[in-house]
């Protein structure tokens, strides 16, 4: 089956297959180079753990100036080569005990040839494969045996330009079996999801600004919230679910959240509107999931406060994510089955925890993934959960679908699900903007019309229901919740031409 995505990022319409083939495409300002913190980068031993998933990343290698680390919105995205090469990038890996290992990539750039050494050892040339796929996959580079103790590890590649790699993937085969076992086991596929054609999408947090003058305090905005107006809305245009963010950018909560307490205070409200919020949907009839950022530094907002507290900045990020696991399971438990699902941001700094460039040899590869979705499904194991990836290739089997950012999906799915490709096994979402960015958070601006006709807005979301997907639409809102007068009347034609009465 061939899928193709039909994209819109920051208002740029582009059609590439389901791996963004297109690198020609317009980068968003939210991914905008940003500064690469200065004197961070060593190449130390990585420590590679025989019972998981290691992601050896492209930026805590010795690249020799072969590469330029796409230093983007305050984390590494991948390595751009510079020229056709050949290039290399070479690892120091510290083993347990001896051992064979699958190897893969995550790359993009067709034609381009990939071989490694292992302490000097070269891989078989018969099992060498020029990268076939447009834009960004996990591609199979064969089995490699680690001895216990330090390993050098080498990868090169030919025929380079427009070669862009994130890491290689080093996982024993039994083990690799065994998760993708375990992750399957937890997998969920609800009729619901599958049969929604949209949802509305809400970046409404303490950043939201009025249409004129100051942002009000995080208490007093969240009790001025008119939920009872915003019900209403979400219910007259047809929606059937609402993703909402419960953070962004920053890490403010609008509910009595006691793990966020205990780690930084004032950053909770008394009234709790996120339970308010899921019984009102509950009794529309409409389904809730959150969108979660757990406070990273990007291009839009830094929140220095939360991420020292939290173990942000430090390279070790155990303790952030154990902190996040407490805030998530808490939220989890707390809202039961009127939760049902939830949407992380920033994948890439979940797959390399060492995307601000820290030293390598301190703490952990990668996030531990099966602990955060289990801790995402508590209170409710039938939760939907997506980890989002941009347009690089699904970072983990441990979720349930496609986030899909700035992405319409379209082609022929298996009921609604990738059933190849880089997100292959995951039900196909899309989410993009409506109007002109995620959130209003910009001062003293009203928000503008919106970016789609009826008729392109209608074949879309027909689209999206022959092929059961949805797809969610994001408005920006105004700090007491209201939003675009325009936006709704055009939400409400969608519902007459889609909606069967």
């Amino acid at each position: 089956m061939h899928l193709r995505i039909i994209g819109f990022v920051a208002g740029l319409f582009f059609a590439v297959s389901c791996s963004f083939a297109d690198e020609s495409i317009k980068i968003p300002a939210d991914y905008a180079p940003s500064e690469s913190p200065s004197g961070q980068q060593t190449y130390a031993n990585l420590p590679i753990n025989p019972a998981g998933i290691n992601v050896v990343s492209g930026n805590l290698g010795n690249d020799g100036s072969h590469f330029r680390n796409e230093f983007r919105n305050h984390m590494n995205l991948w390595m751009t080569a510079k020229g056709p090469g050949p290039h290399s990038i070479e690892w120091k890996l510290q083993v347990p005990e001896d051992g064979d290992y699958e190897v893969s990539a995550l790359v993009s750039g067709k034609g381009a040839r990939l071989a490694w050494t292992c302490n000097g050892e070269k891989q078989d040339s018969a099992a060498l494969n020029a990268i076939m796929s447009q834009g960004w996959d996990r591609v199979n580079l064969g089995t490699l045996r680690l001895k216990a103790g330090e390993n050098s590890l080498r990868l090169m590649v030919e025929n380079a330009n427009g070669f862009k790699f994130d890491a290689l993937e080093l996982v024993q085969p039994v083990v690799k079996a065994d998760l993708l076992k375990e992750a399957l086991a937890m997998r969920q596929k609800p009729d619901w999801f599958k049969n929604a054609g949209y949802g509305l999408m809400f970046q409404w947090t303490n950043r939201a600004t009025p249409p004129k003058g100051s942002i009000k305090p995080w208490e007093e905005k969240v009790n001025d919230f008119d939920l009872e107006g915003f019900v209403d809305m979400v219910e007259e245009t047809g929606a059937a679910y609402v993703l909402w963010s419960i953070t962004w950018g920053q890490q403010y909560i609008s509910a009595p959240i006691q793990s966020l307490d205990a780690i930084i205070a004032g950053r909770t409200t008394k009234r709790d509107l996120l339970g308010e919020m899921a019984d009102a949907l509950q009794a529309r009839g409409i389904k809730l999931i959150f969108y979660y950022h757990y406070g990273y530094d990007c291009n839009h907002s830094i929140d220095a406060d939360w991420m020292k507290a939290s173990g942000g900045y430090e390279a070790d990020k155990t303790e952030l994510y154990q902190n996040w696991m407490s805030i998530v399971s808490e939220i989890g438990d707390r809202y039961g089955e009127k939760l049902h699902g939830w949407w992380f941001d920033g994948g890439q700094r979940y797959y390399n925890c060492h995307f601000d460039n820290t030293p390598g040899d301190q703490g952990i590869l990668s996030a531990p993934f099966k602990e955060l979705t289990q801790a995402a499904k508590k209170g409710n194991p039938e939760r939907v959960v997506a980890y989002n990836s941009w347009v690089k290739p699904r970072l983990t089997e441990y979720q349930d679908y496609y986030a899909g950012e700035g992405a319409h999906v379209s082609g022929s799915l298996d009921e609604g699900t990738f059933p190849s490709g880089p997100q292959q096994g995951l039900l196909a979402h899309g989410c993009f903007i409506f109007e002109k960015r995620w959130g209003h958070i910009e001062p003293d601006t009203i928000i503008t019309k919106p970016k789609f006709t009826l008729p392109k807005l209608t074949a879309m979301i027909k689209n999206a229901q022959k092929e059961q997907f949805p797809l969610s639409i994001n408005l920006e809102m105004y700090e007491d919740g209201s939003v675009s007068p325009d936006s709704v009347a055009l939400l409400k034609q969608l519902k007459d031409a889609v909606r069967r009465p």
